[in-house]
Protein backbone atom coordinates (compact mmCIF):
# COMPACT_ATOMS: atom_id res chain seq x y z
CA UNK A 1 0.00 0.00 0.00
CA UNK A 2 1.38 3.43 -0.93
CA UNK A 3 1.59 6.19 1.66
CA UNK A 4 -1.15 8.08 -0.21
CA UNK A 5 -3.45 5.06 -0.17
CA UNK A 6 -2.81 4.52 3.52
CA UNK A 7 -3.65 8.15 4.28
CA UNK A 8 -6.79 8.00 2.14
CA UNK A 9 -8.02 4.90 3.98
CA UNK A 10 -7.26 6.38 7.41
CA UNK A 11 -9.09 9.61 6.58
CA UNK A 12 -12.08 7.63 5.36
CA UNK A 13 -12.19 5.31 8.37
CA UNK A 14 -11.17 7.63 11.20
CA UNK A 15 -11.46 11.34 10.35
CA UNK A 16 -14.55 11.11 8.14
CA UNK A 17 -16.81 9.70 10.89
CA UNK A 18 -15.58 12.38 13.32
CA UNK A 19 -16.37 15.07 10.74
CA UNK A 20 -19.90 13.76 10.28
CA UNK A 21 -20.43 13.63 14.03
CA UNK A 22 -19.43 17.32 14.16
CA UNK A 23 -22.01 18.11 11.46
CA UNK A 24 -19.57 18.45 8.57
CA UNK A 25 -20.20 16.78 5.23
CA UNK A 26 -17.69 15.61 2.65
CA UNK A 27 -15.37 12.82 1.66
CA UNK A 28 -11.77 12.20 0.71
CA UNK A 29 -9.75 14.90 2.46
CA UNK A 30 -12.27 17.77 2.63
CA UNK A 31 -15.34 18.40 4.79
CA UNK A 32 -17.65 21.41 4.90
CA UNK A 33 -20.39 22.96 7.02
CA UNK A 34 -22.67 25.82 6.00
CA UNK A 35 -25.28 27.92 7.77
CA UNK A 36 -28.56 29.50 6.70
CA UNK A 37 -26.76 32.71 5.67
CA UNK A 38 -24.53 30.97 3.15
CA UNK A 39 -21.37 31.13 5.25
CA UNK A 40 -18.99 28.17 4.96
CA UNK A 41 -16.52 26.38 7.22
CA UNK A 42 -14.00 24.11 5.48
CA UNK A 43 -11.58 21.47 6.74
CA UNK A 44 -8.97 20.10 4.34
CA UNK A 45 -6.16 17.64 4.95
CA UNK A 46 -3.49 19.06 2.68
CA UNK A 47 -0.63 16.92 1.39
CA UNK A 48 2.74 18.40 0.48
CA UNK A 49 3.58 18.63 -3.21
CA UNK A 50 6.87 16.89 -2.37
CA UNK A 51 5.07 13.75 -1.15
CA UNK A 52 5.90 10.45 -2.84
CA UNK A 53 4.40 6.98 -2.93
CA UNK A 54 6.60 6.08 0.04
CA UNK A 55 6.21 9.21 2.16
CA UNK A 56 3.46 11.79 2.63
CA UNK A 57 3.63 14.99 4.62
CA UNK A 58 0.24 16.48 5.49
CA UNK A 59 -1.37 19.18 7.62
CA UNK A 60 -4.94 20.26 8.38
CA UNK A 61 -6.01 23.56 6.85
CA UNK A 62 -9.22 25.13 8.16
CA UNK A 63 -11.18 28.14 7.00
CA UNK A 64 -14.35 30.17 7.46
CA UNK A 65 -15.74 32.06 4.48
CA UNK A 66 -18.75 34.29 5.24
CA UNK A 67 -21.09 34.99 2.35
CA UNK A 68 -20.19 38.72 2.06
CA UNK A 69 -16.52 37.77 1.70
CA UNK A 70 -17.37 35.19 -0.96
CA UNK A 71 -19.39 37.83 -2.80
CA UNK A 72 -16.34 40.10 -2.82
CA UNK A 73 -14.08 37.26 -3.95
CA UNK A 74 -16.50 36.55 -6.79
CA UNK A 75 -16.44 40.25 -7.71
CA UNK A 76 -12.62 40.25 -7.65
CA UNK A 77 -12.00 36.92 -9.38
CA UNK A 78 -14.94 36.91 -11.79
CA UNK A 79 -16.20 33.53 -10.57
CA UNK A 80 -15.85 30.97 -7.77
CA UNK A 81 -15.33 27.23 -7.92
CA UNK A 82 -18.42 25.04 -7.58
CA UNK A 83 -17.30 23.91 -4.13
CA UNK A 84 -15.90 26.41 -1.65
CA UNK A 85 -12.32 25.49 -0.78
CA UNK A 86 -10.07 26.43 2.11
CA UNK A 87 -8.10 28.99 0.09
CA UNK A 88 -11.23 31.18 -0.16
CA UNK A 89 -11.51 31.64 3.60
CA UNK A 90 -11.50 34.98 5.36
CA UNK A 91 -10.40 33.15 8.51
CA UNK A 92 -7.66 30.60 7.74
CA UNK A 93 -5.51 28.51 10.04
CA UNK A 94 -3.64 25.22 10.30
CA UNK A 95 -3.82 22.43 12.82
CA UNK A 96 -0.59 20.56 13.50
CA UNK A 97 0.50 17.29 15.12
CA UNK A 98 0.35 17.00 18.89
CA UNK A 99 3.52 18.44 20.43
CA UNK A 100 4.18 21.02 17.71
CA UNK A 101 5.83 24.07 19.36
CA UNK A 102 3.98 27.37 19.11
CA UNK A 103 4.82 29.18 15.91
CA UNK A 104 6.17 26.09 14.16
CA UNK A 105 4.63 24.54 11.04
CA UNK A 106 5.13 20.82 11.66
CA UNK A 107 3.28 18.32 9.45
CA UNK A 108 2.30 14.72 9.97
CA UNK A 109 4.73 12.28 8.29
CA UNK A 110 3.27 9.07 6.90
CA UNK A 111 5.20 6.16 5.41
CA UNK A 112 3.07 3.19 6.48
CA UNK A 113 -0.48 2.16 7.28
CA UNK A 114 0.38 2.37 10.99
CA UNK A 115 1.65 5.94 10.57
CA UNK A 116 -1.50 6.88 8.68
CA UNK A 117 -3.85 5.54 11.32
CA UNK A 118 -1.86 7.15 14.13
CA UNK A 119 -1.86 10.47 12.27
CA UNK A 120 -5.60 10.26 11.61
CA UNK A 121 -6.25 9.53 15.29
CA UNK A 122 -4.21 12.60 16.26
CA UNK A 123 -6.07 14.67 13.64
CA UNK A 124 -9.35 13.73 15.32
CA UNK A 125 -7.97 14.98 18.64
CA UNK A 126 -6.68 18.25 17.16
CA UNK A 127 -9.97 18.84 15.37
CA UNK A 128 -11.97 18.12 18.53
CA UNK A 129 -9.80 20.53 20.54
CA UNK A 130 -9.09 23.30 18.05
CA UNK A 131 -11.03 22.64 14.84
CA UNK A 132 -14.73 21.81 14.95
CA UNK A 133 -15.55 24.09 17.95
CA UNK A 134 -13.72 27.08 16.50
CA UNK A 135 -15.18 26.70 13.03
CA UNK A 136 -18.71 26.18 14.31
CA UNK A 137 -18.39 29.22 16.57
CA UNK A 138 -17.10 31.42 13.75
CA UNK A 139 -20.06 30.50 11.56
CA UNK A 140 -21.93 32.89 13.83
CA UNK A 141 -21.44 36.33 12.26
CA UNK A 142 -21.15 38.12 15.61
CA UNK A 143 -18.51 35.68 16.80
CA UNK A 144 -16.54 36.19 13.57
CA UNK A 145 -16.86 39.95 13.94
CA UNK A 146 -15.63 39.70 17.53
CA UNK A 147 -12.63 37.68 16.34
CA UNK A 148 -11.85 40.30 13.70
CA UNK A 149 -12.04 43.06 16.29
CA UNK A 150 -9.79 41.03 18.57
CA UNK A 151 -7.24 40.91 15.75
CA UNK A 152 -7.48 37.19 15.06
CA UNK A 153 -8.11 35.72 11.63
CA UNK A 154 -6.07 32.58 12.10
CA UNK A 155 -2.78 33.05 10.24
CA UNK A 156 -3.40 36.79 10.12
CA UNK A 157 -3.06 38.96 13.22
CA UNK A 158 -4.07 42.60 13.16
CA UNK A 159 -0.71 44.02 14.19
CA UNK A 160 0.72 43.25 10.75
CA UNK A 161 -2.43 43.47 8.65
CA UNK A 162 -4.43 46.43 9.99
CA UNK A 163 -5.71 47.41 6.53
CA UNK A 164 -6.98 43.90 5.89
CA UNK A 165 -8.70 43.80 9.28
CA UNK A 166 -10.36 47.16 8.62
CA UNK A 167 -11.68 45.82 5.34
CA UNK A 168 -12.88 42.60 6.95
CA UNK A 169 -14.81 44.44 9.66
CA UNK A 170 -16.26 46.87 7.12
CA UNK A 171 -17.44 44.00 4.96
CA UNK A 172 -19.38 42.39 7.80
CA UNK A 173 -20.94 45.52 9.30
CA UNK A 174 -22.00 46.75 5.85
CA UNK A 175 -24.77 44.13 6.07
CA UNK A 176 -26.40 46.45 8.65
CA UNK A 177 -26.38 49.46 6.33
CA UNK A 178 -24.42 52.75 6.23
CA UNK A 179 -22.78 53.97 9.44
CA UNK A 180 -20.09 56.27 10.74
CA UNK A 181 -18.00 53.25 11.75
CA UNK A 182 -18.24 51.82 8.24
CA UNK A 183 -16.99 55.08 6.75
CA UNK A 184 -14.12 55.23 9.24
CA UNK A 185 -13.01 51.70 8.40
CA UNK A 186 -13.19 52.18 4.64
CA UNK A 187 -11.42 55.54 4.80
CA UNK A 188 -8.64 53.98 6.90
CA UNK A 189 -8.28 51.01 4.57
CA UNK A 190 -8.16 53.23 1.48
CA UNK A 191 -5.82 55.86 2.91
CA UNK A 192 -3.34 53.32 4.25
CA UNK A 193 -3.34 50.91 1.31
CA UNK A 194 -0.01 50.40 -0.40
CA UNK A 195 0.30 52.38 -3.65
CA UNK A 196 0.07 49.19 -5.73
CA UNK A 197 -3.16 48.30 -3.93
CA UNK A 198 -4.79 51.73 -4.04
CA UNK A 199 -7.04 51.05 -7.03
CA UNK A 200 -8.23 47.78 -5.52
CA UNK A 201 -8.86 49.49 -2.17
CA UNK A 202 -10.97 52.17 -3.83
CA UNK A 203 -12.93 49.55 -5.76
CA UNK A 204 -13.54 47.61 -2.55
CA UNK A 205 -14.72 50.70 -0.67
CA UNK A 206 -17.15 51.66 -3.43
CA UNK A 207 -18.47 48.11 -3.64
CA UNK A 208 -19.00 47.84 0.14
CA UNK A 209 -20.72 51.21 0.32
CA UNK A 210 -23.05 50.15 -2.47
CA UNK A 211 -23.93 46.96 -0.58
CA UNK A 212 -24.58 48.94 2.58
CA UNK A 213 -26.80 51.39 0.75
CA UNK A 214 -28.87 48.63 -0.79
CA UNK A 215 -29.04 46.49 2.33
CA UNK A 216 -26.68 43.98 0.63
Amino acid sequence: MTAQAALKAALRDIVGPAARTAGFKGSGSTWRLTNSQGDWAVVNVESSSSSTSRSVHCVISVAVAPAPWLDWMRESLGSLPKSINESLGLYRARLHPNGTPAGRDWWWEISSERDARAAAADMVVQLADHGWPTLTRLLDRQALLDSIRAGDLGHMKSGHFDVFFARAEALLIAEDGPSTRLDELLDHATTNAMPAQKANAEKFAAWVRSRAAHGS
